[in-house]
């Protein structure tokens, strides 16, 4: 293994093991920083990528997953969750997050059984199953998950396993950044869209109440 594989795959290792992270959490606050994690590693595959194929495309992709995955979806998040201080914590997710993280190790092994069953031939590059166990990680949490917050962690997770998997196999795909955009566009609107509606659906509470929900 040479040292453009050993880095991708140590790389990829460690956005697996946030993916897993994600899932073995229930607090709000950790699940934000978690992807934005998971987002900052995922721009060093980026730019190790442009860097080691001196490719343009791949640094701009880089620049957009930190400016927007790592740094102001995140931000927005965290402002959210200012505001609405009663959910710090996901509703009811308290007994299940031992289960979701056992759920997820299986969900990794039979996900990355099936891709070396199915899609190893075609993609014979090192860790080319790890963008594909990335994906299914991120169909539990939107599966699992009923906060609104967190879902939209689990959508961003799905937009960081098409881009990883499209910086692997498809960097000369032609509207490849063209499509990497239209995601985040999509994902700063779903993010505006939803808390806007959440907060108007449900408000913001009194001091007081804040007080008697705290105890």
């Amino acid at each position: 293994m040479n040292e453009s594989a050993e880095v991708i795959a140590l790389v990829g290792v460690g956005i697996l093991l946030t993916a897993l992270y994600l899932q073995s959490e229930s607090f709000v606050d950790p699940l934000i920083r978690g992807i934005a994690l998971q987002s900052l590693l995922l721009t060093v595959l980026l730019g190790w990528l442009a860097w080691s194929r001196g490719s343009v495309d791949l640094a701009v992709l880089a620049g957009l997953a930190v400016g927007v995955r790592a740094v102001f979806i995140p931000y927005v998040l965290r402002r959210q969750i200012r505001a609405f201080r009663w959910r710090v914590r996901e509703i009811h997710a308290a007994h299940r997050v031992t289960g979701h993280a056992l759920a997820a190790v299986a969900l990794a092994i039979v996900a990355w059984f099936i891709f070396q069953q199915t899609l190893a031939s075609i993609f014979p590059e090192p860790g080319a199953a790890l963008p594909f166990i990335l994906l299914v990680e991120g169909l539990l949490m939107l599966a699992t998950r009923s906060n609104t917050i967190v879902q939209v962690i689990g959508y961003l997770e799905e937009e960081n396993a098409v881009v990883y998997a499209g910086a692997l196999f498809a960097q000369s795909f032609p509207l490849f950044v063209e499509v990497v955009v239209f995601l985040d566009v999509l994902g700063v609107v779903l993010v505006g869209v939803i808390l806007s509606i959440q907060r108007d659906v449900t408000g913001t509470p009194e001091q007081t109440v804040l007080e008697e929900l705290a105890g």
